[in-house]
């Protein structure tokens, strides 16, 4: 399943257009990678209660801030829809803590 979504995203990034749905699903797919490998469980358990109405600035975490802009240097990417959608993929995983 998670190469089919990483070939998805691979494709969704050859658009360079701005689109919601694509940076909804850029972001699902990197919050699911970065709480699967990058994250501790203390972590992914406080990021999957982040609720995106609290934050106007909400910073992701060093190494996915840096994801994010190397993504939206390939293809442009909104901030809402992804940082939604990369809130959803962290909150996938913690639910099979």
């Amino acid at each position: 399943m998670a190469d089919i979504m990483s070939e998805m995203v691979e494709k969704l990034l050859r658009n360079k257009d701005s689109s919601s749905s694509k940076s909804y699903f850029v972001g699902l797919e990197r919050g699911r990678i970065w709480a699967s490998t990058d994250a501790d469980y203390f972590e992914v358990k406080e990021w999957s209660r982040a609720k995106i109405e609290e934050f106007d600035d909400l910073v992701l975490p060093p190494t996915e801030e840096r994801h994010y802009k190397v993504l939206g240097a390939e293809s442009e990417l909104e901030w809402q829809p992804y940082l939604r959608g990369w809130l959803d993929g962290v909150r996938e995983i913690s639910e099979t803590y």
